[in-house]
């Protein structure tokens, strides 16, 4: 009999001691084919050999069959080893659980079952439902998520749909972005950044620095000229574009900005940034520059005298 089956045997020896030696022995060993030795021990009386049992299977295990044993032990010990050993019918067998933790194991491993993803977005706890959000790109199930009870859900269906290009009606995306939660209204924007229209409008009137700041980042993505949504939102948040504009310099971007500079409505910092976007420019209408000069905003003014300064200096530098 090889050491390895001589330490399982002693696993079932009258002496406790003899037993206690063996579990230890074993698992210095760490040899996986010891897990057989362990399976009676899930029954013992004694919680110590019950325990050492458990951390067996989470050491060794590494089949459906493995598991099995573990049914009627422990099921949220299986859910945890579902994350790493490929056990689809055991796992369906735990979405009857009533243990949410157990379930949304299961879920987890069932994620590419496409089939399961309405099942997944009924379940009444959202640690669940947030699998479906995650995973599934059918329209119907991320469309009903987007308005979830629970924002976590909420976020990763808006996140999946944007990721994934599932179209959401403007309806949804409306009544998605009515939440408080900034993070989900973040998400929201930036979508609304490929729509355009009044769902985009609305969003960049929010206040909120994660909101403005995801629409910043999703305009310098996916635009890249101007085009009718950045007209749209001169009007309602002038100092997005402006960001936008940062480093943009062709023909239609540099018209746009002296608009925005020329417009006294917005407010005067933006419109200084605006001129200091020009600096190190030589190729600057000077026209539309020096009438600046005396602009009812002394900021305004000082920005258009030391851009007018810059260009001399490099226009006399290349002579």
């Amino acid at each position: 009999m090889s050491a390895l089956e001589t330490e399982i045997a002693r696993l079932s020896h009258k002496d406790v001691k003899i037993r206690r030696r063996a579990v230890r022995h074993l698992f210095e060993a760490d040899n996986p084919m010891a897990l057989k030795g362990f399976v009676k021990l899930l029954k013992n009386k004694d919680i110590w050999f019950r325990n050492k049992a458990l951390d067996a299977h989470r050491k060794w295990a590494n089949s459906g069959s493995d598991l099995l044993p573990l049914m009627a032990a422990n099921q949220k010990l299986v859910g945890e080893l579902l994350q790493r050993i490929h056990a689809p019918e055991i796992a369906k067998q735990l979405l009857e659980n009533d243990d949410h933790i157990i379930r949304s194991f299961a879920a987890q491993s069932l994620k590419s079952f496409k089939d399961l993803h309405m099942e997944f977005s009924l379940d009444n706890h959202h640690s669940v439902r947030l699998v479906a959000a995650q995973n599934s790109i059918d329209e119907e199930i991320i469309s009903r998520l987007v308005l979830d009870d629970h924002s976590s859900v909420r976020s990763a269906a808006l996140a999946n749909a944007s990721m994934n290009e599932i179209e959401i009606s403007s309806k949804r995306l409306e009544e998605a972005f009515s939440s408080n939660d900034p993070n989900l209204r973040s998400v929201v924007a930036s979508m609304a950044v490929e729509r355009g229209g009044e769902i985009l409008l609305r969003a960049c009137i929010d206040k909120n620095p994660k909101v403005r700041k995801a629409i910043s980042e999703k305009l310098r993505e996916k635009i890249k000229s101007v085009d009718d949504r950045i007209m749209e939102i001169v009007d309602r948040s002038p100092e997005i574009v402006t960001r936008w504009l940062r480093k943009k310099h062709d023909r239609k971007s540099s018209n746009l900005r002296w608009e925005m500079i020329e417009n006294t409505q917005i407010d005067q910092r933006i419109r200084s940034k605006l001129i200091e976007q020009m600096e190190g420019k030589k190729r600057i209408d000077t026209s539309r520059l020096e009438p600046l000069f005396s602009d009812e905003s002394e900021l305004v003014k000082l920005s258009a005298m030391n851009l007018s300064a810059s260009v001399s200096e490099l226009k006399g530098g290349r002579e």
